[in-house]
């Protein structure tokens, strides 16, 4: 609070007067000044604090992502094997017989059966607090965009889980609940239902990976204190561009590997 005191003595002359008039005015000038020195001081410790919050939290993401992406790939190739199989099942008599691979999909060793969504706590929170206005413009759109990134990335993880389970009800209700590996005998209706369950986990896997892949790009970002969304691209460009190479080199593995006939 400014405490502004009247003069001890009346001003006698004019030259009085504009003195003690110029002495209040440098005080208030003063006090302001001090006053907007701290509060600057204050808000660039806030701003400091939410881009290193952003930056701890994305390095933790980082390795959440890292295991969502293995457990799709397999999740991917796995399914990928199943289409295949049901594709080259051979005709006998009035049925079709085939042999569902192996499932060998695995959960992330440290994720106890649950696979973690990336965290968006720190911006959540920063926006409701309001010092996200603190940040630079071109820097608060890099956040936003990581964070509309995870935010697809999230619906595409419904999807994947909605899909597996619409998956294991067709399994149930073809009767092909058995144990991956051992021959199945199905009609050529149960097959084909099979084979839509199995290519639509397929495809929202796909695109779970995705956008796995490009959340990933998003995070390496950050992490490296980009300023602008300039700066933020090449990181996710470079991330879809590797995870081609690695699915061509995975499809390679598949045609060198054709499924097992019953």
């Amino acid at each position: 609070m400014l405490d502004v005191h009247p003069p001890h003595q009346t001003a006698h002359t004019w030259r009085d007067f504009f003195i003690h008039i110029a002495t209040i005015s440098v005080g208030l000038l003063i006090a302001i000044g001090l006053e907007q020195s701290v509060e600057a001081i204050h808000h660039h410790h806030q701003r400091e604090d939410l881009e290193l919050q952003m930056h701890t939290e994305s390095e933790q993401n980082l390795d959440l992502v890292g295991a969502q992406i293995t457990f799709t790939t397999q999740r991917r190739d796995y399914l990928n094997a199943c289409v295949r199989a049901l594709q080259a099942a051979t005709p006998s008599g009035s049925q079709l017989v085939v042999t569902l691979p192996v499932n060998n999909v695995y959960f992330p060793a440290k994720s106890q059966g649950l696979l973690i969504s990336p965290s968006r706590g720190t911006w959540t929170v920063a926006q409701a607090a309001g010092t996200v206005a603190l940040l630079p413009p071109e820097k608060a759109k890099v956040y936003a965009r990581l964070d509309l990134t995870a935010d697809f990335e999230r619906l595409a993880e419904m999807e994947t889980s909605r899909t597996a389970a619409l998956l294991a009800v067709a399994r149930l209700q073809n009767h092909a609940a058995t144990a991956d590996g051992h021959p199945l005998r199905l009609t050529q209706a149960q097959a084909d239902d099979l084979l839509h369950a199995f290519g639509t986990a397929r495809e929202a896997t796909i695109d779970f990976h995705f956008r796995l892949v490009v959340l990933q790009g998003a995070l390496e970002a950050v992490v490296a204190n980009v300023d602008t969304l300039q700066q933020m691209y090449p990181y996710q460009i470079r991330a879809i561009a590797r995870e081609g190479a690695q699915a061509a080199a995975s499809r390679a593995r598949d045609l060198s590997n054709p499924a097992p006939q019953p």
